[in-house]
């Protein structure tokens, strides 16, 4: 039945209107990305990151703002934005990548392979935290070679898995519904879990379909950043400060300053090292 579908998510706070999903909402026909506010320095291209024309040493700019989902075309699509990585990693105009998020989490599905891709990734990947990175926000940007926030007060982390679970069994009773769900005997199984926590008995649930997601999350975020206290792995979530002693980001800087580091990067990229050389 629709009213008990259960959705895997991983969200930073029980998701609420924000202004940030406001921007979002499925007005006008207008797409994500064009409701994406656009920065407006000159190295970073929003879009068309296949076109063959693009100005050399172009900085592929990747917006997450809002919530994730991974089809979408009024939020944020984590399967279009890994075909907007893979074009820009091939466009030799393209140098570098810059990932901004501001999104309090979402749809856990796809995030896994995003995650793989950003670190197969040959060409430099930035994030940018501006305002919040939290749970599928942060596993977006763990990835990266470098993460920045934009503010003291940017909100990191709350890396774990969630699902919301409603039943309106009663309430359409009380609209005068009576509902009836009748399985094969041949299907005593199907569905039993997902009703069973819709019906207030989790525990399964939660094992079988929560906790190895979690585990993922937290082998990659481990992988990918090497040392992070325990606390983050556990789902807490920190103002910049904490973060950086936590071992999530490594520093502060604004958009500006990103871009600034991002060109320096590119122009005095870091060297590489061969093991063979080295007198052990």
């Amino acid at each position: 039945m629709e009213h008990k579908k259960h959705i895997l998510a991983f969200y930073g706070r029980v998701p609420v209107t924000s202004d940030i999903n406001q921007i979002f909402l499925p007005k006008n026909g207008v797409k994500y990305k064009d409701a994406v506010p656009k920065p407006t320095a000159s190295s970073l291209v929003h879009s068309g990151f296949d076109d063959p024309d693009l100005e050399s040493n172009s900085i592929a700019y990747h917006p997450v703002f809002g919530d994730i989902r991974m089809d979408s075309w009024w939020r944020f699509s984590t399967r279009q934005f890994m075909k907007d990585l893979k074009e820009a990693e091939a466009n030799p105009a393209v140098v570098a990548h810059l990932i901004h998020v501001n999104s309090p989490g979402g749809e856990a599905f796809g995030l896994k392979e995003a995650y793989d891709l950003i670190r197969s990734l040959q060409k430099p990947v930035i994030g940018l935290v501006d305002g919040m990175a939290c749970s599928a926000g942060y596993y977006i940007l763990a990835g990266c070679d470098r993460i920045f926030a934009s503010s003291i007060f940017s909100e990191i982390g709350c890396i774990g898995t969630m699902a919301t679970f409603y039943n309106d069994d009663k309430l359409l009773e009380d609209w005068g519904y009576t509902v009836h769900e009748y399985y094969s005997h041949h299907s005593p199984l199907k569905n039993k879990v997902f009703n069973d926590a819709a019906n207030g008995e989790g525990e399964e649930y939660v094992t079988r379909f929560l906790d190895p997601m979690a585990a993922q999350f937290i082998e990659d975020v481990k992988g990918a950043r090497g040392e992070v206290a325990e606390n983050a792995l556990q789902g807490e979530t920190f103002y910049t400060a904490e973060a950086m002693a936590a071992g999530l980001i490594d520093g502060e800087n604004s958009l500006e300053e990103t871009v600034e580091y991002i060109q320096k990067l590119i122009n005095n990229p870091i060297p590489s090292i061969n093991i063979n050389d080295l007198d052990l």
